[in-house]
């Protein structure tokens, strides 16, 4: 389930990988501003399961298709 704008609760689409790439966003919906704080650590270990997941795909790329 996304998660909803604080504010308005729309439905505003966010992924953790979005959310630490732009901390800061508005909502397209009703403009309040968020600031989004991720742990450093989680943003390491979610940096590290996105490379696992690469290496996975280069690995079976000939066998195998992914969504």
């Amino acid at each position: 389930m996304p998660a909803p704008c604080p504010s308005c609760k729309q439905p505003l689409g966010l992924d953790l990988n979005f959310i630490i790439k732009n901390p800061v966003m508005q909502c397209p919906h009703c403009k309040t501003v968020m600031k989004w704080n991720v742990n450093e650590d989680i943003q390491k270990e979610l940096e590290g399961v996105l490379n696992e997941l690469q290496d996975i795909k280069r690995k079976y790329k000939g066998i195998a298709t992914f969504g």
